[in-house]
């Protein structure tokens, strides 16, 4: 899966090597060094007029000491407000990759039926959710709202969608088509009713995500605020020469310069972070997390579909693997091939017989072992857990070594 939209860089840095001290690239120096020279320069008239004993223009440091400290107070507070923002931002798109993850994987394991119609809506469910993502962060970035939406879906989909939807509906109706696909699967004896609100509570999470994330960007830090700062820091550091020309001497132009920096720096980092999903250096990299989400879920759905085709080619029947003992044919076998409905009728209840009749903990566990890589659960574990273990399972058999305990799974 291919995308023509250039993606923004994230800064990499080893913040304990020495290189970072020469980085330039998404520095507050980029955006504050032209006020910082305009201290410097300031102080260089000063220092030469006081020098030659025309004029001696410095003023007493006291009043700059006792509002230095208030300064600083309110640059902290805007930088730690702003990074909350960017924060939060990273939270609510974590949680959108989460719960986008968690639908197509439910797509995946609680569809079943007829072979044809199951890889179709998952697939279905999968494009559509994927171009929800994106919806969202062409909505969030004020970008064309059918940007990457024509290589998610098919020719069709993806006319019908532009043509009924802008920029600002575009979200909400990726999500309305998903809940109707996921509402049509139901009516097609795919899903039971249970799991069809399971799947409508995923998409109604990720509309919720999207409100929070509309809600950073459209309240931004309160103008009174920041112009009061701005202003304030502008006159302190300004007039940080006039302070420092008697105590500082010579030196003077260098010392304000240092401090304007400090200060300036803050600032601009505050405004550099505060609206975290646009394609400055410094702002999060939606266009590679939504990238990641459509890439992993698009090969969720392709394994998912060859172990549909691989396991309607052979499955044990129920009465064979119920009197299936550890080393039997069955066992060996169905390590690769049990399905939802045998795990939880079948490898539960067999467990828990066979627990009491030896009434011993270590030999049930022991004959646990010989059904790897299947985690028994207990009795009273829902139909609906026992499925998603189940896709754990099938997931991972190659690659993890698979504990079982009769006291569930944590």
């Amino acid at each position: 899966m291919k995308f023509r939209t250039p993606e923004m860089t994230p800064i990499v840095y080893n913040a304990r090597g020495l290189k970072m001290f020469l980085h330039l690239r998404g520095t507050a120096l980029q955006h504050c060094w032209l006020r910082v020279l305009l201290v410097g320069l300031i102080g260089v008239p000063l220092v030469l007029l006081k020098h030659f004993d025309v004029f001696d223009l410095s003023i007493g440091v006291t009043a700059h000491t006792l509002i230095g400290f208030v300064m600083s107070l309110m640059l902290v507070f805007r930088t730690n407000s702003c990074y909350e923002r960017w924060r939060d931002g990273r939270v609510l798109l974590g949680q959108l990759v989460n719960r986008s993850r968690n639908l197509v994987l439910n797509a995946c394991v609680l569809l079943s039926g007829d072979a044809t119609k199951v890889e179709f809506f998952r697939r279905k469910i999968q494009s559509l959710a994927a171009a929800y993502v994106f919806a969202v962060k062409n909505n969030l970035q004020f970008l064309p709202s059918a940007a990457n939406l024509d290589e998610l879906l098919t020719d069709t989909d993806f006319a019908f969608l532009t043509s009924q939807a802008d920029l600002k509906t575009m979200p909400q109706m990726c999500a309305l088509w998903l809940e109707q696909a996921i509402n049509q699967a139901f009516l097609e004896d795919l899903v039971s009713e249970r799991m069809t609100f399971l799947m409508m509570e995923g998409v109604s999470s990720m509309v919720d995500a999207w409100g929070s994330l509309q809600r950073i960007r459209d309240t931004p830090t309160p103008f009174a605020y920041a112009h009061h700062i701005r202003v304030f820091n502008l006159m302190y550091c300004f007039t940080m020469p006039f302070a420092l020309l008697t105590p500082m001497g010579y030196v003077s132009p260098a010392a304000s310069m240092l401090i304007a920096f400090a200060l300036f720096g803050l600032e601009d980092t505050a405004i550099e972070i505060e609206e975290p999903f646009g394609t400055d250096p410094n702002d999060l990299p939606v266009q590679q997390i939504c990238r990641r989400i459509a890439v992993v879920t698009h090969e969720t759905v392709q394994f998912a579909n060859v172990l549909l085709r691989v396991e309607h080619s052979f499955t044990p029947h129920h009465a064979d693997l119920q009197t299936a003992g550890p080393g039997s044919r069955y066992s060996r076998q169905a390590t690769f091939l049990l399905e939802e409905e045998i795990l939880l009728l079948t490898c539960v209840r067999f467990f828990r017989r066979r627990a009491r009749q030896r009434g011993r903990r270590q030999e049930h566990l022991s004959t646990l072992k010989h059904f790897s890589p299947f985690v028994c659960v207990r009795a009273n574990k829902s139909r609906m857990l026992a499925q998603r273990l189940l896709c754990a399972c099938k997931y991972h058999h190659a690659s993890h070594a698979t504990r079982f305990t009769n006291e569930g799974a944590s």
